[in-house]
């Protein structure tokens, strides 16, 4: 089914014997079913004593339905009243099949209904804008409109139902007015790592964006899930550079971290803080000088076990720092990130006493146990709007027992951390990505779709 919706002006459905944009399109689109048709007060006045747009219609083909939307708008140069088109428009739109094709008639009515057609075309699909120029090639307003007396005249030697007659109707191309405001939204969202939503609007309009938009959206979606190697199946690299660097669980996890902490979702930062503190953790234990942490235990199932009594018989005097710092009996249980700083700081004070390298990482590490144990609890069984300010009032030193941190750590802080435990552990730091895939997104939203 193809339906028309035109509002009509003073050139429809005749004037100066050549057709309105309505009789135009109607000519030069057939076959058109219906046409839906939104007179204002006044257009209203001029159908009901004259028939004029009915009859007009009737001349190219007495088969076409006509359902007239009778709006009563008195003013068409204001834009409130004009909410009733797309009202008009949006019922009409949902209440027919979805195979519809819709003609929008952009040339008749005032500037301002024009410009509401217009925005009609761009917000819904299958819809065709059709402009339809003046015979005259320019303006027309010393063309004066149809009387009452000459309609019928005109209607039956109306020039433009020569075979011969040029056609003027074009169909501009709106879209690139539309692409041009969605290229704005979806930068801004790209830019706040919002790729859901942005991949959302590209397939929501896809004719408009290139297919290198939407797998380069869908790579970082993915991303963003932890899914890198899915990200690489959909697009690895784009004008001939890798989009993902050294790739490894890790180093994607760590970046997925930083972006909660650059978008200010606290709680999610700081859960996702334990799995990076114990990995690294564990990286540091295989790169300590002269220490073997398969000496302190077993693993089992990739989870490494403490063994109180092959740490007495390896490292004599660790369990007993340990045990004094933990103010309990330390059990052959799971290694924890907490134990792990202990050792470290156990070394500290022995075999490595005099490593630089050791003791910044020890001093990094208690650091990031104390935000961990301070911050998890409190996101794991608590309803709370964890915020930068209270996860740095949480790490400040307390004034009672001493213990904390002076002035506290915020996420930007705490992240700093992160960024020097891993040049020190893995020997380089891990680059984040992201903005640099940002612009390659919105780079490709300049190539033709």
């Amino acid at each position: 089914m193809r339906i028309l919706f035109t509002p009509a002006g003073d050139t429809d459905p005749v004037r100066g014997f050549r057709d309105g944009a309505i009789l135009h399109i109607l000519r030069h689109y057939p076959p058109v079913d219906k046409v839906i048709l939104f007179l204002t007060r006044e257009m209203e006045k001029k159908e009901k004593e004259t028939h004029c747009y009915t009859k007009g219609i009737a001349s190219i083909s007495t088969d076409i339905e006509v359902n007239i939307i009778w709006s009563g708008i008195t003013e068409p140069q204001k834009y409130e009243p004009l909410v009733k088109i797309q009202e008009a428009f949006d019922e009409a739109y949902r209440s027919h099949p979805e195979d519809t094709e819709w003609l929008l008639n952009i040339s008749s009515g005032t500037p301002q209904i024009k410009i509401v057609m217009s925005l009609l075309a761009l917000d819904y699909e299958r819809t065709k804008a059709i402009q339809v120029g003046t015979p005259e090639g320019g303006s027309n307003k010393d063309n004066h409109p149809t009387q009452n007396d000459d309609l019928e005249t005109m209607i039956v030697c109306n020039e433009d139902a020569n075979p011969n007659a040029p056609n003027r109707c074009s169909e501009p191309k709106l879209h690139l007015l539309k692409k041009h405001s969605l290229n704005r939204q979806i930068t801004s969202l790209v830019n706040n790592y919002e790729y859901a939503g942005a991949l959302q609007l590209v397939k929501q309009n896809s004719t408009l964006f290139s297919e290198n938009t939407k797998k380069l959206l869908q790579h970082a979606v993915y991303r963003r899930d932890l899914m890198w190697k899915e990200a690489n199946k959909v697009i690895a690299s784009y004008q001939g550079s890798p989009l993902i660097q050294n790739p490894d669980d890790f180093s994607e996890y760590f970046q997925v971290m930083e972006m909660r902490q650059r978008k200010k979702q606290y709680p999610e930062f700081i859960v996702k803080l334990s799995p990076v503190l114990m990995n690294l953790g564990l990286k540091y234990m295989d790169v300590i000088p002269g220490f073997q942490l398969s000496r302190c235990g077993q693993e089992r199932n990739h989870i490494f076990f403490l063994d109180r009594n092959k740490m007495n018989d390896n490292y004599p005097g660790l369990v007993a720092y340990m045990e004094t710092a933990l103010g309990k009996t330390l059990r052959s249980d799971y290694l924890y990130f907490n134990n792990i700083v202990m050792i470290c700081e156990y070394l500290q004070s022995h075999d490595l006493k005099n490593d630089a390298t050791h003791d910044q990482v020890t001093k990094i590490f208690g650091k990031l146990r104390l935000v961990e144990e301070r911050t998890r609890n409190l996101v794991a069984h608590e309803i709370t709007n964890l915020s930068d300010k209270k996860i740095k009032e949480l790490t400040t030193q307390s004034l009672q027992n001493r213990q904390g941190i002076p002035g506290g750590l915020d996420a930007k802080a705490i992240m700093t951390l992160l960024h020097e435990a891993v040049r020190l552990i893995r020997g380089r730091d891990i680059r984040w990505t992201y903005d640099d895939l940002n612009d390659k997104i919105i780079n490709s939203l300049g190539e033709n779709s």
